[in-house]
């Protein structure tokens, strides 16, 4: 059966144990996890019915985060200054890497989709924006090599523009908010 904690303490011996190597460590912990959707959603419900972000663990050394993609939902380009391991249990996450331009607006490098099971290491440097295009809730776990509400790190709100200071706050809203209007668009 999944356990929020028993993840946090895997994710804890992956990063100190005898094959402790970071971020590569932590994405097998999230593999694992992320291979047994049904264990999952026994534990925690369907993802319609969650928050649609929540901090399961955040310290120095590591953040773990439940974030629910509502339907429709499409949030702006972001960086972590960490690495991430991000692993779906269900649902979409479409993925838009970015580059910086020395003006600071950004450049569109790649793009991927991931799919319930699909895991993905980002490195420190990454920026990217996420999207569910789909009519699915996603339900993800996400990972980070440090304190993800640490100062310093930037969002893009119109990647033609310039970036300014990352704001959880926002970001916890924009998915709140999506959530809900796919709560209304559902019929009962």
């Amino acid at each position: 059966m999944f356990s929020i904690d028993q993840l946090v303490a895997d994710c804890f011996d992956a990063l100190h144990g005898s094959a402790g190597h970071g971020g590569p460590a932590v994405k097998e912990v999230v593999e694992r996890t992320v291979a047994d959707p049904p264990s999952i959603e026994a534990a925690l419900g369907a993802t319609a019915d969650m928050s649609a972000f929540t901090i399961w663990h955040n310290d120095d050394e590591l953040t773990v985060l439940h974030v629910v993609w509502p339907p429709a939902v499409d949030v702006f380009p972001h960086d972590h200054k960490m690495w991430a391991a991000v692993g779906l249990y269900g649902g979409r996450e479409d993925n838009t890497l970015f580059r910086t331009l020395p003006d600071g607006r950004l450049e569109a490098r790649s793009a991927t989709t991931m799919r319930g099971g699909d895991t993905v290491l980002l490195g420190d440097d990454a920026i990217h924006a996420v999207a569910n295009p789909s009519r699915e809730w996603t339900g993800a776990i996400h990972i980070y090599g440090g304190d993800y509400f640490r100062p310093g790190r930037r969002m893009w709100p119109d990647p033609s523009g310039t970036p300014t200071e990352f704001d959880s706050v926002r970001l916890t809203d924009l998915l709140e908010d999506a959530a809900q209007r796919a709560k209304r668009a559902t019929p009962a």
